[in-house]
């Protein structure tokens, strides 16, 4: 079971990256796809009519199966949120790439084990190592892939009897993509720490607050249009239209062009200059437009950029090194909304070595309570001995 979820799911995110990479030269090329996004939105719209349709499923699903709240997930979860991802990201949506890995990665590893006649506590186990596998792949960062794979299903609580399968899984799935189908991964700058005193561990704080106002700001904001458009009293195919539309107008604003797609050609602008506040606005108003009027894809990729491009922002008011302020936001923002401090430290590690590990976990958990109790995934459980935050 594990050597088949590693080969399976590393070779799902290595053709989901090798599709991403092309999709985003040709878009690059053909900037009259964006007229395209009122049909693509008015797709979206219809198939989100149809009975069981997989356009109402996502990683909130996986999470219940987990958590055993619901007893099957689709098969046909995979390739529509892959192909739906695709071409979101075709037509010049601002959306990412790791919800579309962990819910392959969990469909395919669920599909397996209900091949395989397994019992019902390996079913849970193997499907959090499928998402542990897909985010692992899909990011080259299998330590944190494991942990992720651990803590994404209730906040503070880890399943002992799920750590080898995920660990095997993330570890393999990373080899797989890596060595058997070649694919290349961002090489980040190696951060140092300046010199810790009492100051040093006041600009700590006021970034982790910064941070987690901004994650507080970016949840509602997105939570707030996907609300008003589901309450727009026009026929499913006008509001998808009209979703498009929204997307290509702000497009066509000179701040949002560098917003269209993905944006992983701008991981690294903001270790080297710290004039990114622009950018970090654009991309979270564009984020949440994108995912609130109903375009398919993750949210970690645009919330690296906003944190790292955010923070790095501040380097004049707040004198740390730029690279160990666009470090903080890359890492803390997105694990702090997904409620995986854990995680947090072992991707900041992975990616930035090990020197700051403890100002991940720190920004990271104060964006978590700052944000409030509903994160990316709200379908979230809390373990019982980890305080809540006092607001949703």
């Amino acid at each position: 079971m594990g050597l088949s979820t590693s080969f399976l799911v590393g070779s799902a995110s290595s053709l989901f990256l090798w599709g991403l990479e092309k999709i985003q030269i040709y878009r690059s090329e053909h900037l009259a796809l964006l007229y395209v996004l009122p049909l693509l939105g008015a797709a979206f719209q219809f198939v989100s009519q149809v009975p069981h349709s997989p356009s109402k499923l996502g990683t909130n699903d996986l999470i219940d199966r987990v958590n055993q709240k619901r007893e099957d997930i689709a098969w046909h979860l995979g390739p529509f949120i892959l192909f739906g991802t695709w071409l979101s990201q075709l037509f010049g949506a601002s959306v990412g790439r790791e919800g579309t890995a962990v819910q392959v990665g969990g469909v395919l590893a669920h599909q397996f084990s209900q091949w395989l006649k397994l019992n019902e506590l390996d079913k849970r186990d193997w499907l959090q190592a499928g998402m542990a596998a897909g985010f692992a792949s899909v990011f080259g960062t299998p330590w944190a892939g494991c942990l992720f794979g651990l803590e994404i299903s209730k906040v503070g609580y880890l399943s002992f009897r799920s750590f080898i399968p995920c660990l095997f899984s993330a570890f393999g799935a990373n080899w797989v993509s890596i060595h058997v189908w070649g694919t290349n991964h961002t090489i980040y700058p190696l951060i140092f720490l300046p010199e810790i005193n009492g100051l040093f561990w006041v600009k700590l704080a006021s970034i982790g607050l910064f941070l987690g106002l901004l994650g507080l700001f970016y949840s509602r904001l997105e939570s707030f249009i996907s609300k008003s458009f589901a309450q727009l009293p026009i026929h499913y195919i006008l509001k998808g239209i009209l979703a498009g539309f929204i997307l290509l107008l702000i497009f066509q604003i000179p701040i949002f062009q560098e917003s269209i797609g993905l944006g992983s050609s701008f991981l690294l602008r903001p270790f080297e200059s710290g004039e990114t506040a622009n950018f970090a606005l654009s991309k979270t108003i564009a984020t949440s437009l994108s995912l609130g009027l109903g375009f398919k894809g993750g949210e970690a990729t645009p919330l690296f950029l906003i944190g790292a491009h955010a923070s790095s922002a501040l380097h004049e008011i707040i004198s740390l090194p730029i690279p160990l302020l666009a470090a903080l936001g890359f890492t803390s923002l997105y694990m702090g909304l997904a409620k995986t401090p854990l995680t947090s430290i072992a991707m900041g590690m992975e990616l930035f070595g090990p020197h700051a590990w403890f100002c991940y976990f720190i920004c990271t958990l104060m964006v978590m309570y700052i944000s409030g109790k509903n994160g990316i995934f709200k379908n979230q459980a809390w373990a019982s001995w980890v305080p809540k935050p006092l607001y949703s």
